[in-house]
Parts: C-alpha cells; sequence; structure tokens
C-alpha cells in the first residue's frame, strides 16, 4: 500500500501551506511592495497618495505645485487637482475611492489606483465625475452617497470599482 499522508515536516515544502500561512488567499498585497500603503490609516494613505501622484508627475515634466485652497490637493500644469486613490478593497474584488466632494473648487480628479504589482493613474473632469456621483437611480437612491445612507445627497461620495468601469477615467495626461 503506498503512504498517502503529508508529514508536517513536509508540509512547508508545499505552496498551499505557503499561501495558507502567509494570507494569500485574502490579502493580494502580502507579497508586494505596496503592502506599507495597504496597511495604512486613511488619513496617512491620502497624504502618500498625494505625494506619489505630484512625484510621479513631476517625473513626467509636469509643473506640480501647492494648493493655494483646502478645496484640492495640486495645482498640475496649471489645473486645480483633486486626487484619490485607493488599495483593492476585500479580498481585491474593487477599489473604493471615497470622499469625493463636487462642491470643492478644482477642476480635475486624478484617481490613483495602487494594485499589488503597479500604481496607474487616471485623469477625470470633475463635472464628469460630479454629473454621475450626484445623479439618483430610477428608484430615487443616491447609489455613490458617501454619508447618510442611500435616501439623502450628503454631498460626499464615493466610486467601486475598477477603472475600466467608468468611461470618464482617462489616461493622465488626457486632462493635464
Amino acid at each position: 500500500m503506498i503512504d498517502t499522508t503529508i508529514q508536517a515536516k513536509f508540509i512547508e515544502s508545499y505552496q498551499t501551506h505557503g499561501d495558507a500561512l502567509h494570507n494569500r488567499d485574502v490579502d493580494p498585497y502580502v507579497d508586494s511592495p505596496f503592502r506599507i500603503y495597504k496597511e495604512m490609516s486613511s488619513k496617512r494613505k491620502g497624504k502618500f497618495f498625494e505625494q506619489l501622484v505630484s512625484e510621479y508627475c513631476e517625473h513626467l515634466g509636469f509643473d506640480v505645485r501647492r494648493a493655494d485652497s483646502t478645496d484640492y490637493d495640486r495645482k498640475i500644469n496649471g489645473h486645480r487637482c483633486e486626487i484619490k486613490g485607493s488599495t483593492l478593497w476585500g479580498q481585491g474584488d474593487q477599489f473604493r475611492w471615497q470622499q469625493i466632494r463636487p462642491n470643492q473648487q478644482y477642476d480635475v480628479i486624478i484617481f490613483l489606483a495602487m494594485y499589488p504589482d503597479r500604481c496607474e493613474m487616471y485623469s477625470s473632469k470633475k463635472d464628469e465625475v460630479a454629473d454621475y456621483v450626484t445623479q439618483p437611480d430610477e428608484d430615487g437612491f443616491w447609489k455613490c452617497n458617501q454619508h447618510g445612507g442611500k435616501t439623502v445627497n450628503s454631498g460626499t461620495f464615493f466610486l467601486d470599482g475598477f477603472p475600466e468601469d467608468f468611461t470618464f477615467m482617462k489616461s493622465l495626461y488626457h486632462n493635464l
């Protein structure tokens, strides 16, 4: 009879065991250089996302300046830019860009999508995003409303999905 047991001393050589041990099935960032961002508080993460976008845009040769108002994060090539970043949520089934406030004074939203293996950046005109998030559905619910439930317009919104889910998310160059 052939022995069909896995001895404890051999289990560590199995990839399955490594995946279970390191939570690879529930955390796609476990082996990622971007893991540090995934684990940050929202406020701290926002600060570093703003800095990352600024530094990247400077490397592209864009003119990047500090904001002269709290309504937006940076002035890039003369455009007032709000920066929204997200790592994958849950088990990697979507991004969530939060705290989108169409009533603030800015021109462009830059969306940073931080995957475990790369960062992608997109730009959108504020008005296109505002038109999307401020439209109630056929039942009168605010599907993107961030505070107060779906029956009120709080003025603060979120987007759930991937960049390809939103026609207004264009190349970073498109709106800058």
